[in-house]
């Protein structure tokens, strides 16, 4: 929302540099043609907004129009409440990107204080106080969070260790592992070909994160992190083989939202059913 109001004030910027202090004359019957001009400029920044904010529906933008009709119609007794509404846009988004940060908040806890603090009231902190623990709230999640990955990358430490030492696994130059379950035949792929396999990923503790289900996906050999594409390089047609991918051959230390945690070592089972030559 702010955003659209940002963009709204593009068109009065115009009247500043001109230079005008006092309303221009009114031109009757100009009045449809330049309400025209205004609202097909203003719709032009507009309907990218929406399109973008809500994709596949047909009727956000009428629903946005009347919106804007409502606000034309709202008496001074009732702005504050429909300021409530426009500020309400902006708070809801800041309070969404604090809670993906690790900051536990209740809408109706924080509706309670935010009254209480509108009206004066007592809140149990002041300005600097509430500045001051949010602060050390974050720094004390920061030094958590820390040790938590400091113990996650010790844990797969010794996963990786652990899965080396087994009889029939390989060691790259690049760390990845490599073990033959069923050698296939043939040639293998290329950096410029694709493949068809099925797989199963899992985490070190055997949690399963991605799985084929026994259907074949087909994939370019060049367009997956490096650890996988290692692998696949190393594989014949028809076989089965198992690669452990260390983080830094995977997703790194942020991993990716929700699925792979930061630092992770993936333990895949891939069988390569088809070469794709391109």
């Amino acid at each position: 929302m702010r955003r659209i109001c940002i963009v709204l004030l593009t068109v009065a910027s115009v009247f500043s540099v001109w230079g005008h202090t006092a309303p221009l004359p009114v031109d009757s019957s100009e009045v449809d043609t330049v309400s025209a001009a205004l609202a097909t400029v203003w719709g032009s920044h507009i309907t990218p907004v929406l399109q973008n904010k809500y994709p596949g529906n047909e009727t956000a933008s009428a629903e946005f129009v009347k919106g804007i009709a409502d606000a034309f119609n709202v008496s001074s007794e009732q702005e504050p409440y429909y300021q409530g509404i426009l500020q309400g846009f902006t708070v809801m988004e800041r309070l969404e990107q604090m809670k993906e940060l690790g900051f536990p908040i209740d809408r109706n806890s924080f509706l309670a204080s935010l009254a209480k603090a509108l009206a004066g009231g007592e809140t149990g902190f002041t300005p600097t106080t509430a500045d001051r623990y949010l602060s050390d709230y974050m720094s004390r999640k920061y030094e958590q969070q820390l040790a938590a990955d400091t113990l996650s990358m010790e844990s797969q430490r010794r996963f990786i260790e652990q899965q080396a030492a087994r009889d029939g696994v390989v060691t790259t130059p690049s760390g990845l592992l490599f073990e033959v379950i069923t050698e296939g035949e043939g040639e293998g792929p290329s950096l410029d070909d694709a493949v068809a396999v099925t797989y199963t990923g899992k985490l070190y503790n055997g949690e399963i994160f991605d799985d084929s289900e026994g259907q074949e996906v087909t994939f370019p050999v060049s367009g997956l992190v490096p650890g996988f594409t290692q692998g696949l390089l190393m594989m014949k047609p028809g076989g089965t083989y198992r690669i452990i991918i260390p983080s830094e051959l995977g997703y790194g230390s942020k991993g990716t939202a929700g699925v792979i945690p930061g630092n992770a070592a993936l333990d895949f089972t891939i069988t390569l059913h088809r070469v794709l030559k391109r």
